[in-house]
């Protein structure tokens, strides 16, 4: 840790929030807790998995801690956070799969998040594969380098997009960005699709199909057929990722309550449960997903089923989905986070605090934080820990 990622670090502790790229440096006690979570990854387990957490007490930190696993251990990674109010319904896969585009990143992106980074890595596969003779996947998808036609993807859309992005146009990347960000938005907008992404594009390829039959078999169209396309797409980006070297994609979906507290359409809660379930059976998406929820989660979700008369539900899918929570942090175990905090203080503004503070008055500083009755104790502790070194580098300057 340099500096300046250092200071960055404390800066995000000051507020209580988890530091992006020190997740694990930062996770101390609960060996077989971070294993079991590992694990998960290390075994590639298709399928969902619940973090439970209470409001402010470790859902953050968790989604970050997989996060940097998963980057780690070679995944593609997407941080998803729900919110209906704001165009990221879960009832709506159309919206899912654009916020999975908006957010998704690479190993060794240098930090870079979008659709557009996860294209260029993709386009930079393909180029290399025509050197390659192991590199069949990549002739059959581009029907050896024609792009004329290709069945080897579940989505035309993936397809076209894909297609497109390869003739290196600048304008056609902002096109394709723009239509994979906001599928919905385009829904009146398919001869302006077909215009600029294959009409206009024919003289890199000769594609047999007329245009009609681009319309006729809803290849720009995310949200017909309970949303078919999405879920091919998302299917499709798993796959290439694979083939690219990757061990797949990682989802993970925060505030996933928001469909219990803001959808107000029984319909709609349902069809978002439905999807949950979707990812839980790995079939539609045969990928890893993570969701951040509250340790009642279930119970309001049969709660608010019941409440609104839905009496004959399956709810023994929720139970079915796997779930995971992480313990409270002991004194013990916030006295060692102190610690830490501590060196990367001394990092971050060039001192040595454990030279001006013993060890014991940092313990006593924890155990007095964490004997106040809040909910997230953690949280509090160390921005206290934080605000007391502050306090002393002021002082002893």
């Amino acid at each position: 840790m340099n500096l300046a990622q250092a200071q960055r670090v404390i800066e995000s502790l000051r507020k209580g929030i988890p530091p992006d790229g020190f997740i694990r440096h930062f996770t101390v006690g609960r060996a077989s807790e971070v294993a079991q979570l590992t694990e998960r990854l290390d075994d590639i387990v298709p399928g969902a998995l619940l973090l439970k957490a209470n409001y402010g007490s470790g859902k953050t930190h968790l989604l970050r801690f997989a996060r940097e696993c998963a980057l780690e251990k070679g995944f593609a990674v997407s941080t998803v956070t729900l919110d209906c109010k704001g165009a990221v319904r879960f009832n709506r896969m159309d919206q899912v799969f654009g916020a999975i585009c908006r957010n998704i990143e690479v190993p060794d992106g240098l930090g870079q998040k979008g659709i557009r980074s996860v294209l260029n890595f993709l386009v930079e596969k393909i180029e290399h594969a025509k050197s390659d003779t192991a590199g069949a996947f990549w002739r059959d998808l581009t029907n050896n380098w024609r792009w004329d036609y290709s069945e080897v993807l579940d989505s035309p859309a993936a397809f076209v997009a894909l297609r497109a992005w390869a003739t290196g146009n600048s304008t056609v990347h902002d096109r394709v960005e723009d239509w994979l960000l906001s599928p919905w938005s385009y829904r009146t907008q398919r001869s302006k699709l077909y215009s600029d992404l294959i009409g206009s594009l024919r003289r890199f390829f000769h594609d047999p199909r007329p245009e009609r039959h681009f319309y006729r078999d809803g290849v720009f169209e995310f949200h017909t057929q309970g949303y078919a396309q999405s879920w091919s797409a998302l299917r499709d980006l798993q796959r290439l990722l694979c083939e690219s070297g990757l061990n797949g994609l990682v989802l993970l979906f925060d505030e996933y309550e928001d469909v219990v507290t803001n959808l107000r359409n029984v319909a709609h809660q349902e069809a978002a449960f439905w999807n949950l379930f979707q990812f839980y059976g790995g079939k539609q998406f045969p990928g890893l997903s993570f969701y951040a929820v509250t340790p009642e989660f279930v119970e309001k979700c049969v709660t608010l089923l019941t409440g609104k008369g839905r009496w004959d539900y399956d709810y023994g899918r929720f139970k079915a989905i796997p779930t995971f929570q992480m313990s409270p942090l002991d004194v013990e175990e916030l006295e060692e986070l102190a610690m830490r905090i501590l060196e990367t203080h001394g990092i971050a503004y060039d001192w040595e605090p454990d030279l001006v503070m013993l060890s014991t008055e940092l313990d006593k500083i924890v155990r007095k934080a964490a004997s106040v009755q809040v909910q997230d104790r953690a949280r509090h502790t160390i921005i206290t820990v934080v605000k007391a070194l502050d306090r002393l580098l002021e002082e002893s300057a």
